[in-house]
């Protein structure tokens, strides 16, 4: 059952924190408190904060005994200092205002857990608000971030579900954007508000902005209304009130108001719309009839130990790969394998020598991009997770995949590390995306790594992800209807949404972890299910899919504007075969990014599955694809041929792998129990390996081992 939070709920008096709320209440949680920032007394109320809505500050008083609820209320002190994008602490920054006024809260409600917000597409909104809430021991909650981008995937959709459960929220400012001072007092959820709005905002907006949301700034609102659940009275507003103008098209509604008792309605949180768990293209998948071929199996499952070289490093040019690094191992006795201490102790060892590593290539920890950590046993992963938070202790910590591999792991090893870094003269070029609320969208990383880094590559990027759970992203709690099927396309979904945000345009491999089944049969089947779901979802367009839909106009858009507003919003395709339009245009048969099954011992939170990704972000690419080898490599690459990516399997009968590896620059061996390589002078090139029970290849066929990498 997911956790009940009590929530301290960030108000400002627009439209999204109470809405918000309502989506707090329907996900289980209670409402302890609400919480406001206002201006300097005596002065301008709309002060213009880069993070908090001020006008109609007055007015926010009324809130607490409109919603029966304790209000707590402190002044804006300071300005925005940090104008970064994401946020780290500093003194004298209006976000630390937040501080004292959240402590306020929690002394007063020691039961207080968590904090929400209405971020919707504000990222510089929402970092500062998880950066103060996580300090503070605060789950924060962010219910309608990128709201938009849910099912049905329309900016008014938000405004419509607002709508829908009666909450009534007055246009006070406008901002240009097409918008004038005829909009104001406006209830801007009414659908004929809505259909204005969408024609005054044809001319300004593109789609996908969120201006029909505000989030461009285009307008602030005043909630003085909604459901008898939450809204014990009612704001009514006193005469006509006043229009202030500004410069730049820019007008704000002054009106006194009231509270007056409401009269009680039938509206229960069933009324209010969740966005569904599976996006449209997912949802068709999990109802669809799928072809699920058999596995092939090589042999009885094996565990041993995979020796292959440890703590290695290798420079290609910007990239440092530090491979497999390991701790001072203990004595191969049971008592030590037990003691915590002692995975803690090689953790410690590890942190220390990359530590040393990156000085010697003139690096610090803020230059990893991402990291891979292997256990011996996942019940170990919360001792050690405390101390590798502290050493990744900063903005936009590297991506992270964590597995336990069990007695695959080398004797006296309970932890090796793995680290892909990316020097720069330019800091700013490592961008990450760590979204740290839970919300609708993909799982939150309330933890010490992000959902994705990316840095240059070519005239593109490289993007690599953070392993994808199946996890409920509003309740953080494993996913279990529909069996693996669900699972396995909830985590894939998940890594769809991430690797959107981050452009992505194509994988270079799909790497789907499973973990030990007693049962092989089962093992197997999901093997082919792994595999089944990774072509549909990636499987090329149909020519009828690829069409352009005819775009329509009304006579009155016809008449005034040469493209209506679009209320959809863009979403583009991962993958997006429009890469390789170049080879399409000669009739090259083009294939989907391969899909490679590995077998551990446990996945994080016990998962089912796990898919770990690297993404590029890239505008053209060509692809090669000896499938006729048992090697069956799989080639992309960009057409000036400044990268190359390779997938390679290492079949059970005798082929010259050897020679394809030699040309690998770096990238991941998964080993299987049957990998026996007495050559390893290839792993001088900076080759991590991930010891697997078993490894699969493409067509569920049972293989020694598979490398994704560069050449």
């Amino acid at each position: 059952m997911p956790t009940s939070l009590n929530v301290i709920a960030l108000i400002s008096g627009g439209k999204d924190s109470f809405f918000s709320i309502l989506h707090c209440l329907a996900n289980g949680h209670r409402l302890v408190a609400l919480a406001n920032l206002h201006p300097p007394e005596g002065g301008d109320e709309d002060i213009n904060s880069f993070m908090y809505q001020t006008v109609g500050s007055s007015l926010i008083s009324l809130y607490g005994q409109a919603l029966d609820v304790p209000l707590y209320r402190q002044e804006i002190r300071g300005s925005a200092v940090i104008h970064d994008r994401d946020y780290r602490q500093q003194q004298d920054d209006e976000t630390e205002d937040l501080v004292p006024l959240l402590k306020q809260v929690m002394q007063h409600h020691p039961e207080a857990n968590a904090v929400s917000t209405g971020a919707i597409l504000s990222t510089y909104q929402r970092t500062r608000v998880e950066n103060v809430a996580l300090r503070l021991g605060l789950t924060p909650l962010s219910f309608l971030w990128q709201y938009p981008f849910l099912p049905p995937y329309l900016q008014s959709g938000l405004l419509a579900d607002m709508h829908a459960v009666g909450q009534n929220s007055k246009i006070i400012k406008v901002a240009s954007g097409g918008l004038d001072e005829g909009f104001l007092g406006e209830n801007v959820a009414d659908p004929r508000t809505v259909n204005r709005m969408k024609k005054a905002l044809g001319r300004f907006s593109e789609n996908g902005d969120g201006a029909l949301v505000g989030e461009g700034g285009e307008f602030e609102t005043l909630v003085v209304d909604g459901p008898s659940l939450l809204w014990k009275k009612g704001l009514q507003v006193q005469g006509e009130g006043e229009v202030v103008r500004q410069e730049g098209g820019t007008a704000t509604w002054k009106a006194a108001m009231k509270l007056v008792e409401k009269d009680s309605d039938t509206i229960t949180l069933q009324d209010l719309r969740k966005p569904p768990t599976f996006d449209t293209e997912f949802g068709r998948i999990l109802r669809s009839q799928l072809q699920i071929p058999g596995a092939t199996s090589l042999s009885e499952r094996q565990s041993r130990p995979i020796t292959l070289p440890l703590s290695r490093h290798f420079q290609h040019g910007r990239a440092v790969i530090l491979s497999n690094i390991t701790g001072k191992p203990h004595p191969d006795s049971s008592l030590a394998r037990m003691s915590q201490s002692n995975i803690r102790l090689q953790l410690s060892n590890i942190l220390f020598r990359l530590t040393k590593l990156l000085e010697c290539y003139g690096m610090t920890a803020n230059s990893i991009t991402h990291c891979t950590l292997l256990l011996r046993d996942m019940k170990d992963f919360a001792s050690i997770n405390s101390l590798y938070a502290k050493f990744f202790d900063f903005t936009n910590p590297p991506s992270r995949v964590t597995v336990a591999v069990g007695d695959t792991l080398p004797a006296g090893l309970d932890v090796m590390l793995t680290a892909i870094v990316h020097s720069s003269d330019q800091p700013a070029s490592r961008t990450g995306l760590h979204v740290q609320s839970q919300s609708y969208w993909a799982p939150a990383n309330i933890g010490p790594y992000s959902q994705a880094i990316s840095v240059p590559l070519g005239e593109g990027r490289e993007v690599h992800i953070a392993g994808q759970i199946p996890l409920d992203p509003a309740s953080m709690i494993l996913y279990t209807e529909h069996g693996f099927r669900g699972e396995a396309l909830l985590s894939l979904q998940h890594l769809s949404r991430i690797g959107r945000t981050q452009n992505v345009k194509w994988w270079n491999a799909g790497v789907a972890m499973i973990p030990t089944n007693v049962d092989a049969r089962a093992q197997e089947e999901c093997v082919t299910v792994a595999q089944a779901v990774w072509k549909a979802v990636h499987e090329l367009p149909s020519d009828a899919e690829n069409e352009d839909e005819e775009e329509v106009l009304d006579a009155w858009d016809r008449k005034n504007f040469s493209k209506a507003f679009d209320d959809t919003v863009a979403r583009s395709s991962i993958p997006d075969y429009g890469v390789f339009e170049q080879q399409a245009q000669h009739g090259v048969k083009l294939r989907a990014p391969p899909c490679i099954v590995v077998e551990v011992d446990a996945l994080p939170r016990y998962a089912s599955i796990e898919w770990a990704c690297t993404g590029l972000d890239v505008g053209a690419l060509e692809q090669f694809c000896d499938g006729e080898s048992p090697a069956r490599d799989f080639v992309v690459r960009d057409l000036q041929k400044t990268f190359e990516y390779r997938v390679v399997e290492i079949p059970d009968e005798e082929v010259d792998t050897a020679q394809l590896l030699s040309q690998m620059q770096y990238g991941t061996l998964y080993a299987s129990a049957r990998f026996d390589w007495t050559d390893s002078t290839w792993f001088k090139r900076g080759i991590a390996w991930v010891p697997c029970k078993r490894v699969w290849g493409e067509q569920g066929r049972e293989i020694k081992g598979v490398i994704v990498g560069r050449s």
